[in-house]
């Protein structure tokens, strides 16, 4: 089995599923993580997230980079309040802050970007950038809806797509339609200190959402290292990036197209998935 090197562009700490598609990659032996670059706000904070969640699964040799956090649209940054609340004091991890997230990812190979695209926008136009396998999850291709990674930065997310690289994108459309079960929860609870962290962690956005966790980043995460449990559209997306209508999403098929579309996969199969490699990854706790 040929294991792919890959980089995650991540805005965690808000929505949960940023902190279980981390524990996916980590969980994936056919990948292998080779940085996490923050993106959105307060990167800085976010990286220490990151890099505490990494040193609990005893990765701490994974580079942990700050990124761009203010959009290049201008819009203003939305931040829950809640972001870190259950890490405790996380001002003592490592983080790269003296490195380049843009250059970062701008030299991997593959980049699976679960957050607004700043980085990504940036690292297309980085000096010495190379030709890129992106795995995105953001947009909506059914509603018409601007879905919150590509409304947050829609300039960025606009000039990802007009650059022609190739980009695999699972739209909310379809990640909407896996749910975290309250026993894998539960489980979750038992498996250590960073199970137990990660299960507060999706009880804690149930609690501010009012609805049941939904694993959208994750979904991106299986489709870079199990393609296979998807069906995928060729053709070409375009954003919207200013206006009323900013971060809107539109495909047009096209089989010599450089972009992907997720069309459709079994739910239970998704779901299975992330649960043994979650908890695969959870068995590496030191």
């Amino acid at each position: 089995m040929s294991v792919k090197r890959v980089a995650l562009d991540t805005d965690i700490g808000t929505d949960v599923d940023d902190l279980l598609a981390l524990l996916t990659v980590l969980g994936s032996p056919e990948l292998e993580l080779v940085a996490v670059t923050t993106v959105y706000g307060d990167t800085v904070h976010r990286a220490r997230m990151a890099a505490k969640a990494l040193r609990l699964a005893g990765a701490s040799h994974v580079p942990v980079v700050p990124g761009l956090g203010a959009p290049a649209s201008g819009r203003a940054v939305w931040w829950a309040g809640h972001e870190g609340r259950l890490f405790g004091d996380v001002t003592g991890e490592t983080v790269g802050d003296r490195l380049d997230a843009a250059g970062v990812l701008a030299t991997a190979s593959a980049v699976i970007g679960i957050g607004p695209l700043t980085d990504l926008a940036a690292a297309l136009h980085h000096p010495g950038a190379g030709a890129h396998d992106l795995i995105l999850m953001g947009g909506d291709f059914a509603s018409g809806a601007a879905e919150h990674n590509l409304r947050s930065d829609a300039a960025s997310a606009h000039a990802v797509f007009a650059a022609d690289a190739r980009v695999r994108v699972v739209g909310l459309e379809q990640t909407q339609r896996v749910e975290v079960r309250p026993e894998f929860v539960d489980d979750l609870a038992r498996r250590g200190d960073l199970g137990a962290l990660t299960a507060a962690e999706v009880r804690q956005y149930q609690d501010f959402s009012g609805r049941p966790s939904v694993p959208h980043d994750v979904v991106a995460v299986l489709l870079c290292a199990a393609p296979r449990l998807f069906t995928l559209a060729r053709g070409r997306v375009t954003v919207v990036p200013t206006g009323t209508d900013e971060g809107r999403t539109a495909f047009v098929p096209d089989p010599t197209g450089p972009h992907s579309i997720v069309t459709d996969f079994d739910p239970r199969e998704i779901l299975h998935e992330m649960e043994v490699r979650i908890l695969r990854a959870l068995e590496q706790q030191p």
